[in-house]
C-alpha cells in the first residue's frame, strides 16, 4: 500500500511538503491552476516517466522549481514515494520500500531505493508487475480515459499484460531476442573466419611440407659449407704463420740498423748542439758591440736633449714671475666692488619686510569679508533646495492627475470594449457547438478506415514474415553449397598441385617428364604421360588399380619404339634416378586364364574397370590382362596354386598376391596412389561443375525471394504510410474537436472575465475620480508656496551681489600689494647673486696665484736636474767605449773553433746515410712480407665472414682435429653441395616463416572452433529461455485474461445497473502479441463501439475495466486525475459505491472538484497558491468547500478551534 508522497523543488512545490496516505479513500482538492496535477506527475516522475512532454513540459529540468515573483529558482528537484512492504508484495526484502528521483539543473539525474542509488531498470523492475509502472493502470490521468477506452487494441494490451504479471518477462524476452541476433550475427561472421581460417590452414600445411624439405636440404648444405670452410681456414692460417714469422726476422734486422743509426745521430746532435752553441756566442758578443755603439749614441743624444731643457725652463720662469704681478693688481678692485654690493643688499631687505607685513594685515581683513559672504549664500542655497522639493512635489502632483484623467479615459474605453465583447462571446460560443458536432462526425469515419488499414497491414506483414523466413532457409543451403564447392575445388587444388610437382615420382621420371614438357618434338614429344595418366577408372576402384599397377603406374608411356630406345639412349647416363618407359604400340600378351572368371570369389578381370583411348588398349592390356580382382585374401590363397605364375590376385582390400611365392598385405595407403589421385581429381571436377549449377540456381531463387520480399516491403510500407496517414487524420479530427471544446470553455470562461471585468472597471473609474479631486487641491497649495520662496531668494540674491562688488575691491588691492612685495624680492634676490658672482672670483684670483707659486717651484728644480743628467750621460760615455774593444775581440776566437766542429759533424753525416739505405732495402723486403700476409688475412676472414653472415658461425670457435667426414675428397663434398644447391633452386620459392605460422594457425582455428561451439551453445541456451518465457506468458495471460473478464462483466452490471460488456481477443491463435477489444452495451441500447458512448459511460466503462484489473491483481495504489468530471450525481454514487468495495486491496487518491465524491474520503487535502507561484498543502474543513470544488482558506488561528483539524493539516471527512 502507498503509505507517503514527499515532494521537494518540484514544480511549485518550492518547499518540502509531504502527503500521507491513510487506509481509504484520499481526496486531493483545490482551484485550477493550484498545483493539484502536480501531485500526480510526481507519481509519474519518481515512477521512471522519461517523457517531458506527458509531465507538460519540453525537457525533464522543466520539473524544477523556475522561481516566482517573491523566490529565485532552486537548482534541484525530488520526489519520494514510500510503500508499506509489511505483505512482501515488493521485491525488496524490507518492511517499508522508499522510491526517490532527483534531478538536478544542469541535467544530471539520480535515482535510490531506501535512499541507496540504483538504476532506472532497477525501480521499473522493482514495480513491473505490481500495476505500479509508468505504463500500467495505477494512474488515470484527466483526459486519458478516452486514451484508454480508444487505444487500439494492441496498446490496450499493456494493462493486462500488467496484470498478468508478464511485462518483465517480456522485457526479458526482448533483450534476449536482441541477445539471439547478436549471436546469430557473431556465428555467421564466426563461421566465415572460420572457413577462411581452414583455407589458410591448408596452404600453410603445404607450405609447411616444403618448407621442411628445403630446410633438411639446407641444414646439409650448411653442414658441408662449414667442413669446406673449416679445411680452408686451417690451410690459410698454416701459411700466415709461414709469413709472419719471416715477417719477425725482417724486423729485427731493421731495428738493429736503427739502433745504428740513432747511435750516430746521438752524436750528431751533440756537435749540432756545440755548433749551436759556438753560433750563439758568437752572436751574443756581435750583440754586446752593437749595444754599446748604440749606447754610445743614446747618451751623446741625451745630453744635446738635456741641454736645451735647461734653456726652455729659465724661458718659463720668467713669464710666470711676469702674469704673478699682473694678477695681485686685479684682486683689489674685486674686494672694492664685494663691499659695494652688500650695503645695496642691506637696503633691498629691509624695503621687502615693510611691505610683507602690510600684506598681511590686508589679507585677515579679507578672510573675515569672505566669511559673511558664504553666510549669505548658504541661506540661498537652503531657499533653492525647498524650492525643488516644492517644484518636484507639483510636478509629480501634475503628473497624478494626468495619468488618473488618462486611466479614467482608458476605463471608459474598457467598459465599451468588454460590452462589445460580451456580444461576440455569445456569437462564438453557438458557432463552437456546431462545429464540434461536425468533427464528432468525421472523427468516427475515419477511425472505421483506419482499422480496416490495421486489418490489411497485419495480413501483409504477416506474408512478409513468412518469405523472409524462406530468404532465411535458401540462404543457408546456398551457404552450404558454397562451402562444399569451396572444400571440392580446395581438394582439386591440392591434387593438381601433387600433379604438377610430379609429387610420388621418381627423380628420374621428373627429369624425363620435365624434358617432355620442354619439347614438343623429337623422341621427348612423343611422351604421353605416366601409365596413370593414359588410364581412367572410377573412384572406388582407382585403389585397387593402385595396388595391381604397382611401380608400373609410374612408367612413363612412349607412343613409338623408336622413340623409346632414342630416349632410353640419350638419358643412360644423364639421368638422376631411375625411370621407366614402356611401348604403347607393342602388341599385347595374350589374355590369361579365363577360366578365373567362372571361379567362386572372383570378382572381375581388372581390365574390366579400366577405360582407356584404343590407342592405349593394348598397353592396358599387356599391364592388367592377367590380373584378377577377387573378394578376399583366403580366395586368393585358395586359387594361388592353380593360377599361371604370371597371374596376379587382388583383394577388394587391397592384398597383392602374385604367383604362388609372392603375397603383399597392408593398409591401401601404402601403395603410391596416382590412378587414384587422378580418379579423384575427376570427379572433383564434376562434381564442382555439378555444385556450381546448383549454386547458380540457387542464387536465382534467393533474387526472386528478395524481389518479392522488396515487394511485400513495399505494400507493407505503403499500407503503413496510409494507417499512419489514418490515424493522423484522426488524430488531427481528436485534436481538432478537442481544441474546439476547450476553446468553447475558453470562451465561456473569457465571457465570466469580461463581466467580472466590467464590474471591476465601474469601480475603478469612481476611485480614479475622486483621487484626480484630491492631487488638484494639493497642487494648488505647493503653488503658493512656490511664490514665496521666489521672493526670499531674490533678495538674498541682491545681498550677495552687493557685497561681491566690495570683497572684489579690496581684492584688487591684495594683488597690487602682492606685485610691489614680489619686485622688492626678486631685486633682492638679484644683489645676492651678483656679490656671489664677485666672490666666486675672487677665490678664482687666489686659486690662480697659488698655482702660479707652485710653477715657478717646479721650474727651479727641473733645471737641477737637467743639469745633473748631462753630468752622468758625460760619464757612461767613456765607459762604453773601454767595453767595445773586449767584446770584438772574443768574437775573432769563437768563429775559429765553430770551423772546426762542424768538418766533424760532415764525416758522421755520411755513416747515417749508408746505414739509412740498407734499412730502406730491408722494409721494402718487409712489405712484400706483409702485403702475402694481408693478402692470406683477408681470404680467411673472407671464408669466416661468409659463414658468419649466411649460417651465424665463427670458424675460429670451430677449431678441432678433422674428422672422417671432413677428410673426403675435396671433389665428392663439392660436388654434393652443387647437388644440394640444384635442389634448393628446384624447390623454388619457399616461406619458412610457414613453419612457426602453421603452429599459430592451428590454435587458432582450435580457438575459433571452440568459440564457434560456444556460440552454438549460447543459441540454444537463449531459444530454450524465449520458449520457457512464451510458455510462461501464454498461460499467465490467458488466466489473467479470463480473470479480468468475469470481473469486468460483474462490475459493468454495478455501475450501469445493468447491461453487459466483454472483453475480446482479436486472434486467439497468438496470445502474446494478439489486440484485446472492448465491447459495451449499458442497459436499454445496442451493442456499440466504445468510441460512441457518451463521456459519462466510456468514464464508467474505464473504471469498471481498472477495477477488475485491480480485482485480480490489486496495484499498491490507483490515481484518479477528475475522472469523475464527466459523471452526473448518479453515476458520481454508482462510482463511489464501487470505489468502497475495493478498498481493502487498493489505496485511492482522487483529485476532484465534486463535493459528492469527497464524501467519500476519510482525508481531504487542499491544495492552494497562497503565495503567487508557490503551492502549498492546507488544511480544509468539508464545509468551507464550494459545490464547484473550491474553497475558503482559513487562517490558521482559526483553523485550531476546529475539531476535525488534525496537527498536519489532515480533515478527516467521514
Amino acid at each position: 500500500m502507498l503509505r507517503a508522497l514527499e515532494l521537494s523543488g518540484f514544480k511549485s512545490f518550492a518547499d518540502k511538503t509531504r502527503f500521507e496516505f491513510p487506509a481509504g479513500v484520499t481526496a486531493v482538492v483545490g482551484p485550477n491552476g493550484s498545483g493539484k496535477s502536480n501531485v500526480v506527475d510526481a507519481v509519474k516522475w519518481v515512477l521512471g516517466s522519461q517523457s517531458a512532454k506527458s509531465l507538460r513540459g519540453k525537457e525533464m529540468v522543466d520539473v524544477i522549481f523556475n522561481g516566482s515573483g517573491s523566490r529565485g529558482p532552486l537548482n534541484m528537484a525530488e520526489v519520494t514515494l514510500t510503500f508499506d512492504n509489511s505483505e512482501g508484495r515488493l521485491p525488496v526484502d524490507t518492511p517499508e520500500v522508499h522510491i526517490t528521483r532527483r534531478v538536478y539543473r544542469s541535467g544530471e539525474g539520480e535515482y535510490l531505493i531506501n535512499r541507496q542509488p540504483c538504476r532506472l531498470r532497477d525501480i521499473r523492475d522493482v514495480c513491473s508487475g505490481t500495476g505500479a509502472a509508468t505504463e500500467a493502470y495505477a494512474v488515470i490521468e484527466q483526459g486519458k480515459v478516452d486514451v484508454l477506452l480508444q487505444a487500439s487494441p494492441r496498446d490496450r494490451r499493456a494493462i493486462f499484460e500488467e496484470a498478468a504479471g508478464i511485462s518483465r518477462f517480456k522485457a526479458k524476452k526482448v533483450a534476449a531476442l536482441k541477445r539471439l541476433e547478436r549471436v546469430d550475427q557473431n556465428l555467421l561472421r564466426l563461421a566465415d573466419i572460420v572457413d577462411e581460417v581452414d583455407n589458410r590452414l591448408k596452404n600453410v600445411r603445404a607450405q609447411a611440407t616444403k618448407a621442411r624439405r628445403y630446410k633438411q636440404f639446407a641444414d646439409r648444405l650448411q653442414e658441408l659449407r662449414t667442413q669446406v670452410g673449416l679445411a680452408d681456414w686451417r690451410s690459410l692460417s698454416q701459411r700466415l704463420i709461414d709469413h709472419e714469422r719471416r715477417l719477425d726476422s725482417l724486423a729485427e734486422q731493421i731495428a738493429a740498423a736503427h739502433a745504428e743509426v740513432e747511435i750516430k745521430e746521438v752524436l750528431a746532435v751533440d756537435l749540432d748542439a756545440q755548433i749551436t752553441s759556438t753560433s750563439e756566442a758568437i752572436r751574443e758578443s756581435e750583440n754586446r758591440v752593437a749595444e754599446n755603439r748604440e749606447s754610445i749614441a743614446a747618451n751623446e743624444s741625451a745630453v744635446q736633449h738635456q741641454r736645451a731643457r735647461v734653456r726652455d725652463l729659465e724661458r718659463e720662469l720668467q713669464r710666470c714671475r711676469r702674469q704673478q704681478a699682473e694678477m695681485h693688481g686685479r684682486s683689489g678692485d674685486l674686494v672694492r666692488q664685494r663691499e659695494q654690493l652688500a650695503e645695496r643688499i642691506r637696503a633691498a631687505d629691509d624695503e621687502f619686510q615693510e611691505r610683507h607685513a602690510g600684506l598681511t594685515v590686508a589679507e585677515q581683513d579679507q578672510l573675515a569679508r569672505t566669511s559673511q559672504l558664504e553666510d549669505f549664500r548658504q541661506q540661498q542655497a537652503s531657499y533653492q533646495a525647498e524650492y525643488i522639493e516644492k517644484m518636484r512635489a507639483a510636478t509629480a502632483t501634475s503628473t497624478e492627475i494626468d495619468n488618473l484623467e488618462a486611466r479614467i479615459d482608458g476605463i471608459n474605453g474598457q467598459i465599451a470594449q468588454n460590452t462589445a465583447q460580451l456580444a461576440e462571446s455569445a456569437d462564438e460560443l453557438a458557432e463552437l457547438d456546431r462545429k464540434i458536432a461536425e468533427i464528432e462526425t468525421r472523427e468516427c469515419e475515419v477511425d472505421d478506415v483506419a482499422n480496416e488499414l490495421l486489418r490489411q497491414l497485419d495480413t501483409a506483414r504477416h506474408t512478409l514474415v513468412e518469405r523472409r523466413q524462406l530468404l532465411a532457409t535458401a540462404v543457408q543451403e546456398a551457404g552450404q553449397l558454397r562451402e562444399r564447392t569451396s572444400a571440392a575445388r580446395e581438394r582439386a587444388n591440392v591434387l593438381e598441385e601433387l600433379q604438377r610437382r610430379f609429387e610420388g615420382l621418381t627423380a628420374g621420371a621428373k627429369d624425363v617428364l620435365m624434358q617432355a614438357r620442354s619439347s614438343e618434338s623429337g623422341a621427348f614429344g612423343q611422351i604421353a604421360g605416366l601409365v596413370a595418366d593414359v588410364i581412367h577408372v572410377n573412384l572406388e576402384s582407382a585403389p585397387l588399380i593402385d595396388v595391381a599397377l604397382g611401380e608400373s603406374s609410374q612408367y612413363l608411356v612412349v607412343r613409338t619404339d623408336a622413340a623409346l630406345e632414342e630416349i632410353a639412349q640419350q638419358q643412360r647416363s644423364t639421368v638422376s634416378g631411375r625411370v621407366g618407359l614402356i611401348s604403347a604400340t607393342r602388341s599385347s600378351v595374350p589374355a590369361g586364364d579365363d577360366e578365373l572368371s567362372q571361379r567362386e570369389g572372383v570378382v572381375t578381370r581388372a581390365t574390366e574397370m579400366v577405360e582407356c583411348e584404343s590407342a592405349y588398349a593394348a598397353l592396358v592390356q599387356r599391364l592388367l590382362g592377367d590380373t584378377w580382382i577377387v573378394e578376399n585374401l583366403e580366395v586368393a590363397q585358395r586359387l594361388r596354386q592353380q593360377i599361371a605364375p604370371t597371374t596376379t590376385l587382388v583383394t577388394l582390400a587391397g592384398e597383392l598376391v602374385r604367383g604362388a611365392s609372392l603375397v603383399v598385405i597392408g593398409p591401401r595407403a601404402a601403395s603410391s596412389g596416382l590412378v587414384s589421385r587422378r580418379s579423384e581429381l575427376r570427379v572433383l571436377r564434376e562434381q564442382i561443375v555439378e555444385l556450381e549449377a546448383k549454386l547458380v540456381g540457387a542464387r536465382e531463387g534467393i533474387e526472386q525471394l528478395e524481389t518479392h520480399i522488396a515487394n511485400e516491403e513495399k505494400r507493407v510500407a505503403t499500407l503503413t504510410e496510409h494507417h499512419q496517414a489514418a490515424v493522423s487524420r484522426r488524430s488531427e479530427h481528436r485534436v481538432e474537436r478537442k481544441s474546439a471544446q476547450e476553446r468553447h470553455r475558453q470562451v465561456g470562461r473569457r465571457q465570466s472575465d469580461i463581466e467580472r471585468r466590467l464590474e471591476l472597471a465601474r469601480t475603478d473609474l469612481d476611485e480614479s475620480t475622486r483621487q484626480r479631486d484630491d492631487s488638484r487641491g494639493r497642487l494648488a497649495m505647493l503653488e503658493a508656496d512656490l511664490a514665496r520662496i521666489e521672493l526670499q531668494t531674490a533678495e538674498v540674491v541682491e545681498e550677495i551681489a552687493r557685497r561681491q562688488q566690495g570683497y572684489r575691491q579690496f581684492d584688487d588691492q591684495i594683488t597690487s600689494s602682492k606685485v610691489q612685495l614680489a619686485k622688492s624680492e626678486e631685486r633682492l634676490a638679484h644683489l645676492r647673486e651678483q656679490l656671489g658672482h664677485v666672490e666666486q672670483l675672487q677665490r678664482e684670483r687666489d686659486a690662480s696665484l697659488a698655482d702660479l707659486r707652485q710653477q715657478l717651484v717646479h721650474c727651479r728644480q727641473r733645471c737641477d736636474e737637467a743639469n745633473h743628467a748631462i753630468l752622468r750621460a758625460s760619464s757612461e760615455i767613456a765607459e762604453l767605449y773601454i767595453r767595445k774593444e773586449r767584446f770584438a775581440r772574443e768574437v775573432v776566437a769563437l768563429t775559429g773553433q765553430r770551423l772546426a766542429l762542424r768538418q766533424e759533424h760532415g764525416e758522421i753525416a755520411g755513416t747515417i746515410q749508408q746505414v739509412r739505405a740498407t734499412i730502406h732495402t730491408l722494409e721494402d723486403e718487409h712489405h712484400r712480407e706483409d702485403m702475402a700476409a694481408s693478402e692470406i688475412r683477408f681470404q680467411r676472414e673472407t671464408v669466416a665472414s661468409r659463414l658468419r653472415d649466411d649460417y651465424g658461425i665463427e670458424l675460429a670457435e670451430l677449431e678441432h682435429e678433422p674428422t672422417d667426414e671432413e677428410r673426403r675428397q675435396r671433389e665428392d663434398v663439392d660436388a654434393e653441395i652443387a647437388d644440394l644447391r640444384r635442389k634448393l633452386n628446384n624447390i623454388g620459392n619457399v616461406n619458412l616463416e610457414s613453419l612457426a605460422e602453421l603452429e599459430e594457425i592451428e590454435n587458432r582455428h582450435q580457438s575459433l572452433s571452440t568459440q564457434y561451439t560456444d556460440l552454438v551453445q549460447a543459441k540454444e541456451s537463449l531459444e530454450r529461455i524465449i520458449n520457457r518465457i512464451n510458455v510462461d506468458s501464454r498461460r499467465l495471460f490467458a488466466e489473467t485474461l479470463e480473470s479480468v473478464r468475469v470481473h469486468f462483466q460483474d462490475l459493468f452490471r454495478k455501475l450501469f445497473g445493468g447491461g453487459q460488456a466483454d472483453i475480446v481477443l482479436e486472434d486467439d491463435a497468438d496470445l502474446l502479441e494478439c489486440g484485446i477489444e472492448i465491447v459495451a452495451r449499458p442497459p436499454g441500447k445496442e451493442p456499440r463501439s466504445i468510441s460512441l458512448l457518451s463521456g459519462g459511460e466510456k468514464t464508467l466503462t474505464c473504471v469498471a475495466l481498472l477495477l477488475a484489473v485491480f480485482r485480480n491483481r490489486p496495484s499498491p495504489f490507483c490515481i484518479l486525475d477528475e475522472v469523475d468530471a464527466a459523471l452526473d450525481e448518479a453515476n458520481i454514487g454508482r462510482f463511489i459505491g464501487v470505489l468502497e468495495e475495493f478498498l481493502t486491496w487498493t489505496h485511492f487518491i482522487v483529485i476532484t472538484h465534486s463535493k459528492k465524491t469527497m464524501t467519500c474520503a476519510r482525508t481531504l487535502y487542499g491544495i492552494t497558491m497562497q503565495e503567487s507561484g508557490v503551492s502549498a498543502r492546507v488544511s480544509v474543513h468539508f464545509d468551507d468547500v464550494r459545490e464547484d470544488g473550491h474553497f475558503e482558506v482559513r487562517d490558521r488561528a482559526a483553523q485550531g478551534d476546529e475539531s476535525q483539524t488534525s496537527d498536519d493539516d489532515e480533515v478527516q471527512a467521514a
